[in-house]
C-alpha cells in the first residue's frame, strides 16, 4: 500500500493560466523547488513523497478532523475514537520522515481529541521534543453555544513539537506594544522624552516603542471567521484557519525558500500564506473541492488578491505552482459506489467489480452472488460499506512499480513526469 505512486494530470499554474508540465524546477542540490499541489489519499500522498523530500520539510501544519462528528472536511468515513487514533499515526510516522532535523511540526485540535493527540505525538515525535501547547483564544461569547449547559467553549490547541529538542528553527516574532502599555509611561524628563519607572529602573518610551514584547503561548489577537463573519477571505467552509493564524506559524518557524507541508489542505490557507510569505509549499487533498477551493484560492494569490495577509507580506502577485494528482484504480470504484443511489444500480456495479476491479483475497465472486438476497435486503448504505469493504485497499492507486504495464495505460507523457519526479533513469 504505501509503495511510491504514479502521478497523473500534471500542470503548471501562473498568471497566465494552465500549461502542460514540461519538467520540474530544481535547486543546486538537485530538489524540486515547484510549488506542489497533490489531489489523491493524502496517506498514500505522503508516502510517494518519501524519496524525494524526506529530510527537507522545515515546517508541517495540519488542521485535521477534530473527530467531532460534523468537520467541515467531508471524509469518508466517520471516525470512532480509535479509527481516529490510527488514521492519524499512521500518517504522523511518515510526517516524521519527511521533516528536516531542525524542523517542526504544528497540529490543531480541539477538546474533543486533543489530550490523545498529544499522547500520540509524544509517542511518534518523542517526548523531549513537544515544545508548546498555544492557546487560540477565540471566545465568542454569543449565538447557539451560549445555550449549552456547561462553561462556554472559546479555544482550539496547538501542538508544536520539533524532530530535535534544541536544536530547531525559531524565529521570534514580536508583538507591537498596546496603547494601554504606552499610557503607563507617564512621566516627562526636562528633555521632553516620555519615561516610567518599573523595578528600579527607567525605561524610556522612544527606545522600546518599535520593538514590541515576544509572543507568549496564548494568542487572543487574532480573530476567528465566527468573530469577523464578513472577512474578505472567508470562503463559507467549516473549519476554514484565518490566514494571520497561519502567517504566525509560518513566519515563527521558516526562512523564504523553506518548505512547508500541509497534509490536510482544506481550503488551502497554509499554501496560500506559504505563497504570499515566498515558501515553498507542498499541498494534499483528496477531496473533489480541491479544484474550487485550495487551487481556485491560489490562482487568485499569483493573481495578487489582496485579503488575510497579503499587506503585510507586501504581496503584489506572481509565482506559480504544479498540480498532479495520484493515478486512480479501485479509487475510481469507491467513488462510483459512493454515487450510487439506489440497490439495483448497486447490483449492476457489482457485475462490473467482480470481472474488473481488483478484489480483497478475502472475497469470493461467487459466494456473493449466492447470498445475492441477502444482499438485496440490506440497506442502501450498507450495500455500499460491503462493496467497499470487498476492493484490495492496496490496489486504490497505481504503484510506480507498474508504470509499464500496459493494462493500465499511463501515457507516455506522464511515464516521463513521473521518471523526472522520481529521477527515474
Amino acid at each position: 500500500m504505501l509503495d511510491a505512486k504514479v502521478f497523473t494530470s500534471f500542470k503548471r499554474i501562473d498568471k497566465k493560466g494552465e500549461h502542460k508540465l514540461d519538467g520540474f524546477k530544481r535547486d543546486t542540490k538537485g530538489t524540486i523547488k515547484d510549488n506542489l499541489i497533490i489531489k489523491g489519499n493524502n496517506l498514500l500522498a505522503l508516502a510517494s513523497l518519501k524519496k524525494e523530500f524526506s529530510g527537507k520539510v522545515k515546517l508541517i501544519y495540519i488542521d485535521p478532523p477534530y473527530n467531532t462528528g460534523n468537520d467541515g472536511f467531508k471524509y469518508n468515513d466517520s471516525f470512532n475514537h480509535s479509527s481516529w487514533l490510527v488514521f492519524m499515526r499512521n500518517r504522523l510516522e511518515i510526517a516524521k520522515h519527511l521533516l528536516s532535523d531542525d524542523g517542526s511540526i504544528y497540529m490543531q485540535l480541539d477538546y474533543n481529541e486533543v489530550h490523545y493527540g498529544k499522547i500520540l505525538m509524544d509517542e511518534v515525535f518523542g517526548r523531549d521534543n513537544f515544545q508548546r501547547e498555544i492557546i487560540w483564544d477565540m471566545t465568542v461569547l454569543s449565538g447557539y453555544k451560549t445555550l449549552a449547559k456547561n462553561w462556554i467553549r472559546g479555544h482550539d490547541s496547538i501542538l508544536f513539537y520539533t524532530k530535535n529538542p534544541t536544536n530547531f528553527k525559531f524565529n521570534k516574532l514580536m508583538q507591537p506594544h498596546t496603547k494601554d502599555y504606552e499610557k503607563m509611561f507617564n512621566k516627562t524628563d526636562k528633555n521632553g522624552r516620555k519615561y516610567m519607572v518599573a523595578h528600579g529602573s527607567t525605561r524610556y518610551w522612544d527606545e522600546i516603542k518599535d520593538k514590541g514584547k515576544p509572543y507568549g503561548d496564548v494568542w487572543n489577537d487574532i480573530m476567528s471567521f465566527q468573530q469577523q463573519p464578513t472577512s474578505g477571505e472567508r470562503m463559507e467552509f467549516n473549519g476554514q484557519k484565518p490566514e494571520t493564524l497561519l502567517d504566525r506559524i509560518i513566519r515563527s518557524a521558516t526562512d523564504e525558500g523553506d518548505i512547508v507541508l500541509d497534509y490536510h489542505a482544506g481550503t488551502g490557507t497554509t499554501l496560500a500564506v506559504a505563497h504570499k510569505t515566498r515558501r515553498q509549499y507542498i499541498g494534499i487533498e483528496q477531496m473533489d473541492y480541491i479544484h474550487d477551493l485550495p487551487e481556485a484560492r491560489l490562482k487568485k494569490v499569483i493573481a495578487g488578491e489582496q485579503s488575510g495577509v497579503s499587506k503585510t507580506a507586501n504581496w503584489k502577485g506572481g509565482g506559480d505552482f504544479v498540480y498532479m494528482e495520484l493515478t486512480k484504480l479501485n479509487e475510481k470504484w469507491i467513488e462510483k459506489i459512493e454515487k450510487v443511489k439506489t440497490g439495483k444500480e448497486l447490483a449492476k456495479l457489482w457485475d462490473e467489480m467482480k470481472e474488473i476491479t481488483f478484489l480483497s483475497y478475502k472475497v469470493d465472486p461467487k459466494t456473493v452472488d449466492a447470498n445475492a438476497k441477502d444482499f438485496a435486503n440490506l440497506s442502501v448504505a450498507d450495500q455500499r460499506k460491503f462493496m467497499i469493504e470487498c476492493l484490495d485497499k492496496n490496489q486504490l492507486y497505481v504503484n510506480l512499480s507498474e508504470i509499464n504495464d500496459k493494462d493500465y495505460k499511463v501515457s507516455k507523457e506522464d511515464v516521463e513526469l513521473n521518471k523526472d519526479f522520481y529521477l527515474i533513469k
